[in-house]
């Protein structure tokens, strides 16, 4: 059985169910296996830096990256209690509820990077970012919708996935850029799951999000430190 983390759901993925959405079986899903590959490749890259005995100059980016992560949880939370109660009229209002348990699932595994993010920074002698200085502001032009929260978290996780990138290249430290590496990998995983739902590509439904688990199910893309756990410990598929 594939492990799970310690915080139950949260994440914001849509629904094109209904009018002109694909249906996806989770077997087809296992796209999510070649993003991973994806992520792993990034993670491979960071191992190969050097790293050095201090790393404290990797305390600033880090703590950029854990503030975005906080605002990460709090637009997950706002975009909760939208789906929880979606707008009277909205067209996939049948289908928040799987988008809520998917969005809480993408939501607990960036709290597990915050906690990893916050560590390391307290390991190198720095300060960690307030949690409580995060703060959500909805973007210009964005309405409640059950549609929009999806948008508007592929938006985010896409922002996230180049900034851990692009942090990967500047960290001095080459277990710090390794962790990044990890965190960036599970950042893409979430953006294209949810940009396949906003295009309608992939419908959220009862049968193929039956355990959102399934659906990215490791906070990274390897194993990071004490209490991590990444793709390595999820089984491969089987043929039949």
């Amino acid at each position: 059985m594939r492990t799970r983390n310690e915080e139950g759901h949260t994440s914001a993925v849509e629904a094109r169910a209904g009018a002109g959405a694909r249906p996806v079986a989770r077997e087809r899903l296992s796209l999510i296996g070649a993003l991973a590959a994806g992520g792993a490749a990034l993670a491979v890259g960071a191992l190969a830096r050097t790293a050095n005995a201090g790393g404290s100059d990797d305390v600033g980016t880090l703590n950029g990256l854990l503030e975005a992560e906080y605002g990460a949880i709090a637009a997950y939370q706002a975009g909760a209690g939208i789906l929880m109660s979606p707008p009277a009229g909205d067209p996939f209002a049948s289908a928040a509820p799987i988008v809520l348990a998917v969005a809480l699932h993408f939501q607990s595994q960036h709290k597990d990077h915050a906690k990893l993010l916050a560590g390391t920074i307290q390991s190198l002698g720095g300060k960690p970012a307030d949690p409580g200085s995060a703060t959500f502001t909805a973007p210009p032009g964005f309405t409640p919708s059950v549609l929009n929260v999806i948008r508007l978290a592929a938006n985010a996780e896409k922002a996230a996935a180049v900034s851990y990138n692009e942090g990967v290249k500047v960290l001095s430290a080459g277990e710090n850029a390794q962790i990044l590496a990890a965190i960036g990998g599970n950042e893409t995983q979430h953006y294209v799951l949810l940009s396949l739902v906003a295009q309608g590509i992939a419908g959220p439904t009862a049968t193929t999000m039956a355990d959102v688990s399934d659906f990215v199910p490791e906070s990274f893309v390897t194993s990071v430190g004490k209490g991590t756990t990444g793709f390595e410990a999820v089984p491969d598929f089987t043929y039949s």
